[in-house]
């Protein structure tokens, strides 16, 4: 048997140096939401209201409003918390929990899409270095969709803004009472209802139209979750069409876009050296442990999940040439998985042996959606586009909060 004795090195190079991949993390900087400084109309004082009207029943209205809206589109800022990096989003999001929008994180814009409980985003490779999530295959990130998590992304649009999640979360914060007053809001006079839990956190409701216009939430926490984010949205009903235009962009992008899509949501790397084992004859093994590496890194991870690795390796000599194999397996939060494949130069027996210097190479990588899973995301998105065009109205997909556990696929 020839060992062959690994060293460090990328998760591409020789296996030699495979044993760990080098995940770069760059802190990012921002600004906070800073919601008690915040004045509606443009930094105007309010003006008081002549007729205030009792806060609890015009909030149950807006929010009754709001639940039989197909959609809701919101443009604002978020941030996980208040001395966190600020992003400005412009998202809609359906009944059912599909979405499509832009998340801004400083000066780096990600495209992002969401169904059936599964988030996408598209981004530059800067994007991924200011939300600090790397993975031995984050070189194939820039520029490609990228399965991540709603705390990676800073929102999970389908637990909080699908118009019942959104409305949920925001009746569970209704006043007990008090009265709401007339504000302008940016040119239009609006309601201010104060909410409970915070000082900081209000909404307004339009005096003519009775819709939410606006929401500033301390934590805007779904339900489930133990917390939420920093949040000032300002908010706008789709027209039917516009809806029917986002479930047909969803689709492309998962009927072309997302095939080979990697997973972020949890950091992975080599648990330690991998190992080339090659016997007389000329087979060789390729093995080796992955980690969830979430406890040395600051990109996700955690909760109750479960991701699809795959090792790439090819096991080569200047003689014989080279051979590859791969081996897939799920690795599951807090584990470890081991991947092992093999490849047979099958040589011929011999009086007189002659030993072969083996060497080889792997690399690691994570796989969002198996074949199967990408068409029944297609089917699942087709059936809500088909619902919310016969006016009824499709429940929202699981959101991916740590709590729910998603497998990908090969």
């Amino acid at each position: 048997m020839s060992p062959v004795q690994p060293t460090t090195r990328r998760s591409r190079g020789l296996l030699t140096s495979v044993a760990a991949a080098a995940a770069v993390v760059i802190g990012a900087s921002g600004c906070s939401i800073d919601l008690s400084e915040f004045r509606p109309g443009g930094g105007e004082e309010p003006s008081p209201s002549p007729t205030p009207v009792d806060a609890a029943p015009l909030l149950e209205s807006a929010l009754d409003t709001l639940r039989d809206q197909p959609a809701v589109a919101v443009q604002g800022q978020v941030s996980e918390t208040k001395n966190s990096v600020v992003s400005d989003v412009s998202l809609t999001t359906t009944s059912g929990g599909t979405t499509s929008g832009t998340v801004q994180t400083n000066e780096n814009e990600a495209e992002v899409v969401q169904a059936d409980g599964k988030l996408f985003a598209s981004a530059p490779s800067e994007f991924w270095l200011d939300k600090s999530i790397a993975n031995p295959d984050s070189d194939e990130y820039d520029g490609s969709w990228v399965r991540i998590s709603g705390s990676q992304l800073g929102i999970d649009p389908a637990a909080t803004l699908a118009p019942d999640a959104l409305a949920d979360i925001l009746s569970g914060m209704a006043p007990n009472g008090g009265k709401a007053k007339l504000e302008n809001l940016d040119g239009t006079t609006a309601y201010r209802v104060d909410l409970q839990g915070s000082g900081n956190s209000r909404v307004w409701i339009g005096e003519e139209s009775g819709e939410l216009l606006r929401a500033e939430v301390e934590e805007l926490t779904p339900e489930g979750a133990e917390s939420g984010p920093r949040t000032r949205l300002d908010f706008t009903a789709p027209e039917t069409g516009d809806v029917q235009t986002l479930y047909e962009d969803v689709l492309t992008v998962a009927n072309g876009e997302l095939k080979g899509a990697p997973d972020a949501r949890m950091p992975v790397n080599w648990n330690e050296q991998l190992s080339l084992d090659c016997e007389t004859g000329g087979s060789c093994t390729v093995s080796g442990t992955v980690k969830d590496d979430s406890s040395s890194t600051d990109n996700g991870g955690g909760g109750d999940l479960s991701v699809t690795v795959r090792m790439d390796a090819k096991v080569s000599n200047d003689e014989l040439g080279s051979k590859k194999c791969n081996d897939s397996g799920t690795l599951k939060s807090g584990g470890t998985v081991d991947l092992s494949c093999g490849v047979d130069f099958n040589l011929a027996p011999s009086s007189s042996p002659v030993s072969y210097e083996m060497s080889g190479d792997a690399q690691l990588s994570t796989s969002a959606l198996s074949g199967d899973a990408r068409s029944a995301l297609v089917s699942a998105i087709e059936e809500e586009r088909d619902a919310a065009a016969d006016g009824s109205t499709p429940s929202a997909g699981a959101s991916e909060s740590p709590a729910a556990e998603e497998t990908g696929g090969n």
